[in-house]
């Protein structure tokens, strides 16, 4: 098995990634909190993600993944203050928070499957596993590392953290976090840096549950570690998330983890930078509007051709959302298809791709174990096809659909729909004398027999490279 290497937030380094317990990997990502469409600066994140699995899948690993879905508990604040953001929803659109976030994860899961997002193992949502977390917070108050009060119960962070002040992944110290925002807090937490494991006092909360210290909800870290550990075990492989969630919700899932278990919680933080907006800034909901998936089909591009824009950045390099860079991904994902549907039978059947093939598979093969580098992946694929036409050679089948096990764009099922497409066998004729006269150079006769073969009820569409794609006219 060749080496694996991935960014690491907790050592700030790339390293080799060694599992607890190979071939199997642990992953756990931060899910939705699904109480608005999640747009498409979520769905980059989620991709990212997708192309980890996929690659450690590449490698030989089994991954057992799983995302949790908050469905309460996330302020409007990352912080304690503010709204839950489920319940503000609901309150706007005259629906029980439960309506809101099955109609929002329904919503996010259809576009998840139309970007070609493997789903996890698990979805677990957070109203499911009130018991794992209140059995949670009582194992980090047995460890004094958090108080009770009127309000709530509360992680005791400066306790924590002692007189080394700084967090684990974002190096932060409390001091400098003091500076850099306004932190507000109820007057009986002993600092405004402690944060609420179960939030009580809350009359007009309309999701509580009862708990050994009064009836009230989860506050938002805690759910994570619960429902991590519930399904991944108390040390997970890797723990994904966006860059956002470094300096609070990572930090404060670490503290209350390892407060309860006293081992390590997580062995590789891996993190995403956002997409940006077409005017350079975060997309965001809290921007008001924001672009989805569906804004995509509105201008006639497939969704699967976010995937392969998402694909041509690091997943820890920001990316610019660009209506030419979507219309370039939408000419690569129609390049990969026009190649599959065109692979002859005897491509498919031979018992090994051509000798050159095998130089690209290892290339391919590197640049996703190179800290999970899609978008030279991505060339290598395309470099592959194009070589493919320039040698007239099409037996490099199995590679390029070995690689579709990453890129995820469906070339099986798109060869699949042209084999069956039936072309009469005087129109392959057509095509096939079309073929020759091109090759030797006799442009007349070549545009022809193209006019012939569009009067006969079929689409002919011209590659730069040489090749051509023929497709019966849909009524």
């Amino acid at each position: 098995m060749k080496p694996f290497f991935i960014y690491n937030t907790l050592s700030r380094s790339v390293e080799e990634f060694l599992p607890q317990h190979p071939p199997e990997v642990t992953l756990y990502s931060c899910g939705p909190t699904v109480y608005l469409p999640q747009h498409l600066g979520n769905l980059r994140a989620y991709l990212c993600w997708d192309f980890l699995r996929r690659a450690l899948e590449f490698n030989g690993y089994t991954v057992r993944h799983v995302t949790n879905v908050t469905d309460v508990g996330h302020m409007t604040s990352d912080e304690d203050a503010g709204e839950d953001k489920i319940e503000l929803t609901a309150r706007a659109q005259h629906k029980t928070p439960l309506e809101v976030a099955n109609f929002y994860l329904k919503q996010f899961q259809d576009d998840l499957a139309a970007i070609h997002v493997e789903p996890p193992q698990v979805w677990c949502r957070a109203t499911d596993h009130i018991s794992d977390m209140t059995a949670l917070i009582a194992r980090i108050i047995a460890a004094g590392m958090a108080y009770v009060t009127p309000s709530g119960v509360y992680f005791d962070v400066e306790k924590y953290r002692g007189e080394n002040r700084a967090g684990r992944l974002s190096r932060q110290s409390l001091d400098e976090q003091n500076a850099g925002q306004r932190l507000e807090h109820s007057t009986d937490k002993k600092s405004p840096h402690d944060f609420a494991l179960w939030v009580l006092a809350q009359p007009h909360h309309m999701m509580q549950w009862e708990s050994p210290w009064g009836r009230g909800y989860p506050g938002w870290h805690i759910e994570c570690s619960a429902m991590s550990m519930k399904y991944l075990g108390e040390t997970i492989d890797i723990h994904t998330g966006g860059m956002d969630h470094i300096p609070i919700h990572h930090e404060n899932e670490i503290a209350q983890s390892e407060s309860a278990t006293r081992h390590p919680f997580v062995r590789y933080f891996v993190h995403n930078a956002f997409l940006t907006g077409k005017e350079g800034a975060k997309i965001s909901k809290s921007a008001g509007k924001f672009p989805l998936l569906s804004d995509v089909s509105a201008m006639g591009i497939d969704p699967l051709a976010f995937r392969v824009f998402c694909m041509g950045a690091k997943y820890r390099s920001e990316i610019a959302l660009s209506d030419d860079g979507l219309r370039a991904a939408q000419s690569n994902l129609d390049y990969f298809r026009q190649f599959a549907r065109n692979v002859p039978g005897d491509a498919v059947s031979v018992s090994a791709d051509a000798a050159f093939a095998l130089e690209y598979r290892e290339r391919f093969h590197d640049a996703l174990n190179n800290d999970l580098n899609t978008p030279q992946a991505l060339a290598v694929a395309l470099d592959l096809v194009a070589e493919a036409y320039r040698r007239g050679e099409r037996n490099i089948w199995k590679t390029l659909n070995d690689f579709d096990r990453v890129l995820a764009l469906g070339l099986a099922e798109s060869r699949a729909a042209a084999a069956n497409a039936e072309i009469a066998p005087d129109i392959q004729a057509l095509i096939d004398a079309r073929a020759a006269a091109r090759k030797a150079r006799d442009f007349k006769r070549a545009d022809d027999l193209r006019s012939e073969i569009e009067a006969r009820g079929y689409e002919v569409k011209d590659n730069r490279d040489g090749s051509a794609l023929y497709q019966l006219r849909r009524a």
